[in-house]
């Protein structure tokens, strides 16, 4: 009809050739290498650091670490340039640019040069939160006390980190479940503590008797076993009589509740060498690891803390 008006298109009046709103990632591209889990990465037996950092400043954090762990792997072990941030902390905006670092990424792997990483960044997902694995020979306990030690002392040389809160070290990494957390408790603390056997080990069964005569070959087999030497029982550890507390500290996870850990964990303590002490623990447990009273003093490895501790000593000097 001549005069009249086109109906809307369904949806509201636009044009189908209408420019289409970017939605998603803020307009910028992802390739299958960024919207991967990292989460995923981190397996049980994993060790390293975890570091909390300055909120939405996670990529420079990762870098300011990574610069600082290759300072103390040389300082420490004197291995040079074996780290690294991983590449997933880059903002990538160019797709040409993403294109060619995830084809790096795959040629990297495939040559094995992420296995000569001592220590590699792994994005959580995580607000100021992130994750460093280490490896041999890197301990991760003994590496952030260096660090923190060095700190406290205003060590000459030693790259300061603008966006890094809190070190944690972790010994060892298992599943969030009660069974993951019993084991990687047991790892942690039995070099420190005396621990309880665990209860639910079976009781051994009986040998049931027969009165069949055994066959010449089970004969022969047993004569040997008699001829060899017994096995030389490994020595019993001497433990220290010690305090300690069970600190530990939640993010994102709901299955485990902190009283939880805390009960459990104490429970594998044999308490009448190991008391508890809330205040001056001789021993802390976290992370998980076992740490020593000098904890408190770097206060609990808090790298910005002990900027201002060293700034605040030269002022009164």
């Amino acid at each position: 009809m001549a005069g009249g008006k086109r109906k809307d298109a369904p949806g509201g009046g636009q044009q189908s050739g209408g420019k289409k709103k970017r939605t998603g990632n803020a307009g910028k591209w992802k390739t299958p290498h960024h919207s991967g889990k990292p989460l995923d990465l981190l397996q049980p037996g994993d060790q390293g650091i975890w570091v909390t950092c300055a909120r939405h400043k996670e990529a420079k954090a990762a870098r300011e670490v990574s610069m600082l762990f290759s300072q103390y792997l040389e300082k420490m072990y004197g291995i040079k340039g074996k780290g690294g941030a991983d590449s997933d902390e880059d903002d990538v905006e160019d797709i040409e640019a993403a294109i060619q670092k995830e084809v790096a990424a795959m040629n990297s792997k495939d040559k094995g040069e992420d296995e000569d990483r001592y220590f590699t960044s792994v994005k959580m997902n995580v607000d100021c939160l992130l994750f460093f694995r280490t490896k041999a020979p890197i301990e991760p306990l003994e590496f952030v006390r260096r660090i923190c030690n060095d700190a406290k002392a205003r060590e000459p040389g030693q790259l300061k980190c603008r966006y890094v809160n809190r070190f944690t070290p972790v010994t060892v990494i298992g599943k969030a479940s009660e069974t993951g957390l019993l084991e990687v408790a047991r790892k942690a603390m039995s070099p420190i503590f005396k621990l309880n056997p665990p209860t639910d080990t079976p009781a051994p069964k009986e040998e049931e008797k027969t009165d069949a005569e055994p066959s010449e070959g089970q004969a022969k087999d047993a004569k040997d076993d008699e001829s060899k030497p017994a096995a030389e029982e490994p020595e019993s550890r001497e433990y220290q009589p010690s305090t300690f507390a069970i600190r530990p500290q939640i993010r994102n996870h709901s299955n485990l509740k902190r009283d939880f850990v805390i009960v459990q964990t104490a429970a594998l303590v044999d308490q009448e060498l190991h008391k508890v002490n809330l205040t001056s623990p001789d021993h802390t447990v976290c992370g998980m690891s076992v740490v020593g009273r000098d904890w408190e003093e770097l206060k609990k490895y808090n790298l910005s803390e002990l900027y201002g501790m060293s700034k605040d000593a030269s002022e009164e000097s």
